[in-house]
């Protein structure tokens, strides 16, 4: 809720969220960092814009937000792209989770042919039926 864009928000979240930030600094601190970053991601706004919101976070010296800056910093060629770049490789890691998926649950059945069989063959409906199955 807090990164979640204005209109995205019902009318009882937004209430919420006034009501919070005018009780607590913090928390209004907090809000308004966490706003600018989601800004910052959805309107890939780059490198320079990271590097003042990294900024105004260490000024703000909330240990976790702190803390989250220095984990981005454990990858940070990776979230300079996510910050500037458009296009994404997540359709990609989906179907490289789902093949990972098919390969662990046939673990010891068969050879390559039958895993690639059920590659190609995997309909999409049927896989998120069994996961969900799974999970409860």
């Amino acid at each position: 809720m807090m990164v979640r864009p204005a209109q995205n928000r019902t009318r009882e979240q937004a209430a919420y969220l006034d009501q919070l930030i005018q009780s607590n600094e913090t928390i209004a601190v907090v809000f308004k960092l966490t706003q600018d970053f989601g800004n910052l991601i959805r309107k890939r706004e780059g490198q320079e814009c990271l590097e003042q919101w990294k900024s105004a976070v260490r000024a703000s010296d909330l240990a976790e937000l702190m803390s989250f800056v220095d984990g981005l910093a454990d990858d940070a060629e990776a979230v300079a792209h996510g910050c500037s770049e458009s296009w994404s490789n997540g359709m990609v890691e989906g179907f490289i989770n789902k093949v990972k998926w098919i390969k662990r649950s046939s673990y010891g059945q068969a050879g390559f042919s039958l895993l690639q069989w059920r590659v190609l063959l995997h309909s999409p409906r049927r896989s998120s039926a069994r996961l969900d199955a799974q999970a409860r």
